[in-house]
């Protein structure tokens, strides 16, 4: 069992990503105490019942008093609201980072709440699946982990976020917060948008007893939470946007080489994205 990072930890939201977090912690001995807070009482009494978390609470000021490390595990749209509302109970020395997908201006917001305490992260972990009943202990093994502090970030504060990301078996990737966006509305945000899209598209298919597999893994992602990615998306607009108009330039270079049956340029094309996708390690 691993050192102890720190003694009480609180998770702010315990859905897929703070439930599974919460278990990881709890099985590996990362903190002596976690403290999940939630709006639903219910869901907590469940996220208890699987072992993600040591106690439950509804209210923001019992769960993050005395805490040395509070989690922010909420959709992309409360992180800010939510840092907003309990702040002002947070001890000198507790520690804040949060799991939302689009970095930029969460960092700005928290770190003007925060100073020096809040280290803005992103797992990439999730999935189309959603809720504490779907969380596992193993949830970030291998996966990214990016950190986004700033200047103002405090070593020490960087440094116990970095160690909660590892001791839980994530790789950690430390990234501009505005570049981190970037990156992800090509890699995360930009699929989602697609796979959207192609359901949209393929409705009035004649034959959906022809759907083939390749649709299905293009569109598993399509099955995500309606509501987080409404707010991921529009809390990255100008990086999703700019994702879009670059797939939408490559699709018509695709499109254009078909309607002129120039064989080669599409086997080319094909050629250089298998090439591209074993670059990326996949």
């Amino acid at each position: 069992m691993a050192k102890a990072i720190c003694d009480r930890l609180c998770i702010i939201g315990v859905g897929l990503i703070g439930g599974s977090l919460g278990m990881a912690v709890r099985q590996r001995g990362l903190a002596n105490r976690v403290v999940g807070v939630g709006r639903n009482a219910e869901r907590l009494q469940i996220a208890l019942q699987a072992g993600a978390i040591d106690d439950a609470t509804t209210s923001l000021q019992e769960g993050v008093t005395g805490a040395d490390l509070v989690v922010v595990c909420t959709p992309v749209g409360l992180i800010v609201p939510t840092i907003r509302l309990f702040h002002q109970w947070l001890s000198s020395e507790c520690v804040v980072t949060d799991v939302g997908s689009v970095k930029n201006a969460i960092v700005q917001q928290a770190t003007d709440l925060l100073g020096e305490r809040f280290v803005g992260g992103h797992p990439m972990a999730g999935s189309e699946q959603t809720g504490v009943h779907n969380a596992r202990a193993d949830l970030f093994e291998g996966t990214p982990w990016a950190l986004t502090p700033t200047e103002t970030t405090s070593p020490d504060a960087l440094q116990k976020v970095t160690a909660l990301a590892q001791g839980v078996g994530a790789q950690v990737i430390t990234a501009d917060p505005n570049e981190h966006d970037r990156a992800v509305a090509l890699t995360s945000h930009l699929p989602h948008a697609l796979a959207l899209a192609l359901v949209h598209v393929a409705e009035n298919t004649p034959y959906p007893q022809l759907i083939g597999g390749s649709f299905r893994d293009g569109t598993r992602v399509a099955a995500s939470s309606p509501e987080l990615w409404r707010d991921i998306f529009l809390h990255n607009r100008e990086h999703v946007l700019w994702a879009i108009d670059e797939f939408i330039g490559k699709l018509q270079e695709v499109r254009s080489a078909i309607a002129d049956e120039d064989a080669e340029t599409v086997q080319r094309l094909f050629t250089d994205a298998r090439l591209l996708r074993q670059a990326f390690g996949l």
